[in-house]
């Protein structure tokens, strides 16, 4: 690993996010590594200190450099003053934030989300359904019949419902 030079803006603003009282300890770690590696260059140096794996290390300061383009353009925006301290400061935790997990794709899209909502704060009879009351069960196969959504259980429905403090009368 090359070593870091780190300017004085980013000194700054590093040394600020590990002392601020609301600093998540996470970037308390992650600044005080690249803070580190740009005073000392020795890894296994910085993991002992820190009491962590020299593998961290490694990967927190590969992070950084993947974002180098981007915080030194965000550097001579801040300089140019187009660029205020706190975005600057955000840019820089968001560099070293967690990187998004994987998982199911989403299933439901905000809008399907939102209509099966407005459908059941309706009456039943104002939408056409054959009903007095909505159920989580009527209720899903009937946003599945319009075309909503291709499929959803009732206990999927009932989720989405509560999200938005919707009730439904109960199967």
């Amino acid at each position: 690993m090359q070593r870091i030079f780190l300017t004085e803006i980013q000194k700054k603003l590093l040394t600020q996010i590990v002392h601020a009282n609301t600093t998540p300890q996470r970037f308390v770690l992650r600044c005080g590594i690249i803070l580190d590696y740009a005073a000392q260059y020795n890894q296994s140096v910085i993991a002992r200190k820190r009491g962590i794996d020299r593998n961290t290390v490694h990967h927190w300061l590969i992070r950084w450099e993947k974002a180098r383009a981007s915080l030194d353009k965000m550097e001579e925006s801040y300089n140019a003053g187009s660029l205020n301290q706190y975005t600057y400061s955000r840019a820089i935790t968001s560099a070293l934030a967690d990187a998004p997990r994987p998982g199911a794709p989403v299933t439901f899209t905000q809008e399907q989300k939102q209509q099966i909502r407005a459908l059941a704060s309706e009456k039943p009879e104002k939408t056409g359904a054959p009903v007095t009351h909505w159920t989580h069960k009527i209720l899903a196969k009937f946003v599945r019949d319009k075309g909503i959504v291709t499929t959803i259980s009732s206990a999927h429905l009932g989720r989405f419902l509560k999200e938005g403090d919707i009730t439904t009368t109960q199967e």
